[in-house]
């Protein structure tokens, strides 16, 4: 039995625009909770092409906070299609100014761009693969007709990016070749593909909701590291599979079969809302969102995308990194776990331009700025970066370890009292900028609440740590009220001086 699609005829209702509306199979299927079911599949054949995988391990934040990378996903894709005219047009423009600095060398010495058209074309054209396995690892097939209306409706989303159409094939039977060869002739096993597929489930962060019970969270995970690694294999395409040399066995194939089965069997009788993820849900229900602020901020309340996974997860590892003890110098943990939690962003050990950019990033992505307002946050990072490589890079390999990292601080910051502020003000500068969009001069508290909330934050530390910086009690934070706080961060010796907690309780 075939999926409940609309009408089949692959030319109806097709926005060549690019973006599929209401009605359209792509609004049916693309919103549904079951497609995080096929999101490690997605992951994994987007990161096998090398150059999506070349900037992975460079660039990307996976590594140290998966949640947040899956869950800006999620929201993005319901962006795209699910919002208002407008924001879907803000929301590509949001993606095409995210990736326009992912650019470089691998280490093989292959120059990679996430600009590619042909990466683009790529990456897309997964989307769709993903939406036309869900219904066939859920047992009901798409028909011929309703994959190729679905293509036709997909296919139509280039133009939204500014892609010419030829970069895909013009049908859905030419896309299966186009994906079996692929597999054949360019996809590659590289270190980010091997991550997804079996470290990443070995590692994942506590869950804010299992963080009171941490031996519920380590039976859960260790359970995910021995079972997922054979069932996202047993959904894999059977060339790449190959490729791969991956076995897998009948009880791989049946856990994914059953988990599959399982989930559109128990969803198909809820209602709307609850089988649809919440943007899509209120698109399909006809709440139209015009504005960016409506648009949930987060479309898939995975657990744990919490203080770490906010953009400005640079202030709440600042609290969480905290530790008492008025007696004695806390300064080396601090800055330890400040490096660790926040600095080193693509999770290698070390931290180098990238790692910077990438904090900038999260940021920009949070609060939507415009390409001038991004330019200005990016400046302020790399003049931070520029700083911590001048100063503490003391080997010369052009990146910093934990140990460069604290030596240096405590050295400098012992010499020299100014030497916070020629560094990490220039982006807690532009980062107070950022976050005061309405452009007052100051930071009010629902301004402070919609960057720094999340879900290890509870909204009494909001409060009390919003309390804390504002030191005259006039209600706002004040640039210099921030930059003091910083500046006590990295300098006080003790837990007990304002600025240590940013956010309240350490």
């Amino acid at each position: 039995m075939t999926a409940s699609l609309p009408a089949s005829e692959p030319e109806a209702s097709i926005d060549w625009t690019g973006f599929p509306g209401p009605g359209s199979a792509t609004w049916t299927l693309l919103g549904q909770w079951r497609m995080t079911l096929v999101m490690p599949r997605l992951l994994v054949l987007q990161a096998a092409h090398p150059m999506v995988g070349a900037g992975l391990a460079k660039h990307s934040t996976y590594r140290t906070h998966p949640w947040r990378r899956v869950d800006h996903t999620l929201i993005s894709l319901q962006r795209f299609i699910y919002a208002a005219p407008d924001q879907r047009h803000q929301e590509v423009q949001r993606i095409l100014r995210a990736h326009r600095r992912i650019k470089g060398t691998d280490e093989r010495g292959r120059a990679y761009s996430a600009e590619q058209p042909e990466v683009r074309a790529w990456v897309l054209g997964t989307v769709f693969e993903a939406m036309s396995s869900m219904e066939r690892l859920a047992g009901r097939p798409l028909s011929a007709a309703q994959e190729a209306r679905l293509y036709q409706e997909w296919c139509a989303t280039l133009g939204a990016f500014g892609l010419e159409r030829d970069l895909l094939p013009p049908d859905a039977a030419g896309f299966w070749e186009y994906f079996e060869r692929m597999q054949r002739e360019v996809l590659e096993d590289n270190t980010e593909v091997r991550f997804l597929m079996r470290d990443m489930y070995r590692g994942a962060a506590t869950p804010s909701q299992l963080e009171w019970c941490p031996p519920v969270w380590a039976l859960a995970r260790s359970s995910a590291a021995m079972l997922m690694p054979g069932a996202v294999a047993a959904q894999l395409p059977r060339t790449y599979r190959e490729r791969l040399h991956l076995h897998v066995g009948q009880a791989d194939r049946t856990l994914s079969r059953t988990v599959h089965h399982t989930a559109h069997a128990a969803m198909k009788p809820l209602p709307l809302r609850n089988r649809y993820m919440p943007i899509a849900a209120a698109a399909m229900t006809g709440q139209v969102l015009h504005e960016a602020r409506e648009v949930p901020s987060s479309g898939f309340r995975i657990p744990g995308a919490g203080l770490l996974t906010r953009p400005l997860g640079l202030v709440a590892a600042v609290a969480s990194a905290a530790l008492r003890g008025p007696e004695r110098d806390v300064r080396a943990d601090r800055l330890g776990r400040f490096f660790s939690q926040v600095l080193d962003q693509t999770g290698d050990g070390r931290i180098d331009a990238p790692d910077l950019q990438a904090m900038a990033r999260s940021l920009c992505w949070q609060l939507e700025l415009s390409a001038e307002q991004e330019d200005k946050v990016y400046a302020g990072f790399t003049t931070w970066w520029e700083h911590m490589r001048s100063t503490m890079d003391t080997d010369g390999d052009g990146s910093i370890s934990k140990d460069e990292w604290v030596t240096a601080m405590l050295r400098n910051c012992d010499a020299d009292p100014g030497y916070v502020r020629d560094g990490v003000h220039h982006a807690v500068r532009a980062m107070f900028e950022a976050v005061d969009t309405d452009g007052s001069g100051a930071i009010e508290r629902h301004e402070y609440r919609t960057v720094f909330a999340g879900g290890r934050v509870d909204p009494g530390d909001l409060d009390r740590g919003f309390d804390e910086l504002d030191v005259d009690k006039d209600g706002t934070i004040s640039l210099t009220e921030l930059l003091d706080g910083f500046t006590a961060f990295f300098m006080a010796r003790q837990t007990n001086v304002s600025g240590t907690q940013l956010l309240g309780r350490a």
